[in-house]
């Protein structure tokens, strides 16, 4: 402790003379801005301000509380700069000082050359503070420094500031046969200044002259018995290392664990653990090792070292007794440090990204792939994200999400726009509507109540769910002399002077007002896929009367919709006019009378039923997949008697007023394009009320043809059918369409699409339309260069994804639009009399789907598609070959493997004899069994 303070004593005098005798705290004051500043910098200091009088505060609290070393780096400070900062005071004249200082001279016993010492040593110390104690004080010092020198030199050494002596001497080494000898620095135990001040120079010198042989002895001896412990077998050393590294080691070097050359150093180190790089310095070794791992949240694995320090001592001992030094683990660890405190600064940093994209719900691999990119060629093979980096790296982020931050907040702008849907049909806003509703089961006449009323009207909209509708609806307007236009989607009879207009809901114009509109079939409402045309009328037809139809479990949704619109609403129930008998036995084809519909569920079992019924009546056929036309030829030939059974799907159920008299399920289950369910009392009430037409037949009939079927309807038909209920599906028209595109800036349909069905939050009941074929339809046409409005007449068009001719048309349609080209229609070929499989009945049936197509679009296209005429006519052949088919009674389902026919009651579609065939097969092939239930 005493050392340390007489240390520091020194520090602080010597430091004085930079600052003409003051002391430190007064001195620094005086110091320039810029060298204050350049010493805090040297000193490796980060102020909390850099203004001047903070500096001066900072540095005199750093020199009061410092240890040896930092006064050591100010006071080389200002050796190096060679400037004395004089002191305001006033101060005497030298010769004032010169005289004092001789006068105590003359008062003390000195030589010539002590009284020159003394005199050079205070000619710069004030006059006041040069008293003959000070001067006595210093002379003895002067006469000790003396005195040791000559000490120094008659023991061949010098004295370290413990008082040591320091000497060279020459050891011996004798290992391996080999013996040799070299200088090494050594060092006496201290000796007591007193001791050194008071004793005889005699004394002093024979004394430490015995201490240097005993150090001498000493060392030897510590040094043979290193060489001792040194064998030919050595675990890390050959002989001649050990030989080599012996001569070439430093004098001053450790005598018991010498230096290896870096080189012999890290192929020793090596056999522990794979080293990428060693550094020695005096005190200490640093090794690197280098790794390979996937960070969490990155793809890809990162190349990066980590180091680790040890005392050079410390390895050289271990090496030279052999020993394994010990740094795999540690290496690892090391390794593993790093990577975890990378990994917390990497969570960190994606943190604070993620708090950036909060309003963008950025997916977390989203995020972590950008900082992979972003961070990974920075690094430089090290785990450390300096801080630089990451605001480097925060910087770009906020780059990046520049743009998506400030779609996002249009798109808040525009969900808060457009929020209230009812708002974006502005002309029937303005109307003063009033709502009615006539509400009743089928064949109760709500349907011819609303018609009178649209043919009472000035002007009027009557909607059809279907475009057979929509021309029935046509022409009874025009049969009552009204001048009436039809609008569907691929036909349009215009009548410049008509002042209805008969169409298909979806091409309903929000912006042609008129006196009444009718919406027909509202329970449609609740409808997966098409249900949002029928709100989106409902709340947009700009008309002054609304009249919708439809069962009587619409009433709640018609009431949620009137209320939401704060619109009147008069709700008038009709009666059915008819009785409606539910059989209590079931009904087997051999006993099917006459005027019989029978109801299956899909296409197969409709062309199934019809030839199995054609053994015994005239059939006609009404399915889905059929054309209108078609459709409406076969209703006719029932309704005039030509054929006596209809085989049908549910497209009887809306709008067909055939001379029913029974109607009989086949089965009491349906897909609904995602499942097999059983039918619900809705569809059970709406296909069952086709039976017993008033004015024609006095009584409907509903049965099944198997007692199964009749057990779920006797469950089902008394039963009140489910109400539609809220929300309702909406969706966006073109109008709609450009307002969300030009608020995103966004030209993709689909994507616009995507944020209308995602991001859309509708004040009341409502939710955005499911839009999974619209969407598959953008798709495509965001592939070319298209006009938004072209893109969304393009995917609103009838197009049918499950069929791969279908889409293959459509797909050249919209590549010939893009490139302005004429668009044909290339008619098929070789085509029969009638279609002698179902594969060639779905084919011809797809064919008129892709005229249906064409002209829907040619309506919208006019320019491109050149050969309108030539559909039209080829669309009567088509629907003429498709009914000659369906007429023909020796048309029968084939198999699918030989193309057989196969029998009309079967419920495969393969034949028996291949049926075995693809078992024998399957039984040959490896791991198959053989007769008998052994294996091959």
């Amino acid at each position: 402790m005493a050392k340390k303070k007489k240390k520091l004593t020194r520090l602080n005098h010597s430091v004085r003379r930079f600052f003409d005798g003051d002391g430190f705290d007064e001195g620094i004051g005086r110091v320039e801005t810029a060298t204050l500043t350049e010493l805090v910098q040297t000193l490796g200091i980060n102020p909390d301000s850099w203004e001047r009088e903070a500096l001066i505060r900072l540095l005199r609290r750093v020199w009061s509380d410092a240890d040896f070393q930092t006064r050591a780096a100010i006071t080389a400070f200002f050796t190096a700069e060679g400037r004395v900062y004089p002191s305001p005071k006033t101060k005497e004249p030298s010769v004032e000082r010169s005289e004092k200082i001789a006068s105590i001279l003359e008062t003390m016993d000195v030589t010539p050359s002590e009284a020159r010492a003394l005199h050079n040593a205070f000619i710069e110390v004030r006059t006041k503070k040069i008293t003959p104690q000070k001067m006595e004080s210093k002379l003895r010092h002067i006469r000790f420094e003396q005195r040791r020198a000559r000490i120094e030199k008659a023991l061949e050494g010098h004295f370290d500031l413990e008082n040591r002596l320091e000497f060279n001497a020459l050891l011996n080494y004798g290992i391996f046969g080999e013996r040799f000898k070299k200088i090494h620095p050594l060092k006496t135990p201290p000796f007591s200044y007193t001791w050194l001040d008071d004793a005889e120079e005699e004394e002093i010198v024979e004394t430490i002259s015995r201490a240097k042989e005993e150090t001498v002895q000493r060392e030897q001896k510590a040094l043979d018995a290193f060489l001792a412990t040194l064998t030919r077998e050595h675990a890390h050393l050959t002989p001649e290392q050990i030989v080599q590294a012996l001569k070439s080691a430093a004098p001053d070097a450790s005598l018991t664990s010498p230096e290896l050359p870096e080189t012999l150093l890290r192929e020793i180190l090596s056999k522990e653990a794979p080293l990428s790089g060693l550094l020695r310095t005096d005190e200490e070794i640093l090794l690197g090792i280098r790794g390979r791992f996937t960070p969490e949240g990155f793809r890809h694995p990162l190349e990066h070292e980590a180091h680790l320090s040890l005392a050079s001592e410390t390895v050289l001992e271990a090496v030279w007794r052999g020993e394994t030094v010990g740094i795999a683990a540690r290496l690892e660890a090391a390794l593993a440090n790093e990577r975890e405190s990378f990994c917390a600064q990497l969570h960190e940093l994606y943190e604070a990204c993620a708090e950036r994209a909060k309003s963008l719900q950025m997916p977390r691999e989203e995020i972590y792939a950008w900082l992979e990119e972003e961070i990974v060629p920075r690094l430089d093979g090290q785990l450390v994200i300096s801080a630089k980096l990451w605001r480097r790296t925060l910087l770009h982020f906020d780059e990046h999400i520049r743009d998506a931050l400030l779609r996002r907040q249009r798109q808040e702008l525009l969900a808060r726009t457009i929020r209230d849907f009812k708002n974006l049909f502005p002309v029937a806003r303005e109307l003063r509507r009033k709502l009615v509703f006539y509400t009743g089961p089928t064949n109760s006449g709500k349907t011819y109540n609303a018609m009178q009323a649209l043919e009472a009207a000035d002007t009027g909209y009557y909607l059809a769910p279907l475009r057979l509708l929509a021309l029935e609806g046509y022409e009874a307007l025009r049969s009552h002399g009204v001048a009436a236009s039809l609008i569907t989607g691929e036909e349009q009879l215009i009548d410049e002077e008509a002042t209805h207009i008969s169409s298909t809901i979806e091409m309903l114009d929000f912006n042609a007002d008129v006196d009444v509109c009718v919406i027909d079939e509202v329970q449609m409402l609740g409808d997966r896929d098409r249900g949002w045309a029928w709100a989106n009328a409902i709340i947009g037809a700009p008309a002054k009367t609304v009249i919708m139809t439809g069962s009587q479990n619409a009433l709640p949704a018609v009431r949620a919709l009137a209320e939401y619109l704060n619109e009147p609403l008069e709700v008038i129930r009709c009666e059915r006019k008819n009785p409606l008998e539910l059989m209590s036995e079931s009904t087997p084809i051999a006993r099917i009378g006459p005027a019989t519909a029978v109801v299956a569920f899909s296409r197969k079992e409709v062309l199934k039923l019809k030839q199995q019924l054609s053994q015994h009546f005239r059939v006609s056929v009404v399915y889905g997949n059929l054309s209108p036309e078609v459709r409406r030829e076969e209703a006719r030939r029932f309704r005039e008697g030509e054929t006596e059974v209809l085989v049908a799907t549910d497209a009887i159920a809306m709008g067909l007023n055939l001379p029913i008299r029974t109607i009989l399920f086949a089965r009491a289950d349906k897909f609904d394009g995602e499942t097999q369910r059983p039918l619900t009392a809705s569809e059970i009430h709406q296909i069952s009320g086709r039976a017993g037409r008033y004015g024609i037949e006095e009584k409907g009939y509903v049965g099944a043809l198997k007692p199964d079927v009749l057990r779920v309807l006797q469950k089902q038909f008394h039963r009140p059918a489910r109400p539609v209920t809220v929300p309702f599906h909406v969706m966006a028209n073109l109008d709609h369409i450009r307002l969300v595109g030009g608020i995103l800036e966004e030209s993709s349909l689909a994507k616009i699409l995507e944020f209308f069905v995602r991001n859309m939050q509708f004040t009341g009941p409502f939710r955005a339309a499911n839009l999974e074929s619209m969407l598959e339809a953008a798709a495509i046409v965001d592939r070319y260069d298209l006009d938004l409005a072209s893109k969304y007449h393009l995917a609103s068009a009838p197009l049918t994804l499950k069929s791969p001719y279908i889409v293959s048309a459509y797909e050249r349609y919209v590549r010939a639009l893009a490139q302005h080209k004429p668009i044909a229609y290339i008619p098929p070929s070789g085509l029969g009399e009638y279609a002698p499989t179902m594969e060639d009945l779905l084919e011809a049936e797809d064919r008129v789907k892709e005229i249906s197509l064409y002209l829907w679009l040619s309506y919208r296209f006019a320019d491109c598609f050149v050969d309108v005429e030539k559909a039209r006519q080829w669309r009567g052949t088509l629907n003429r070959y498709i009914e000659t088919s369906l007429q023909k009674s020796e048309f029968v389902p084939r198999c699918r493997q030989c193309t057989k026919p196969l029998p009309l009651q079967s419920q495969y579609s393969i034949c028996q004899s291949c049926f075995r065939k693809l078992n024998r097969e399957k039984r040959r092939a490896p791991g198959g069994r053989e007769r008998g239930g052994k294996r091959r």
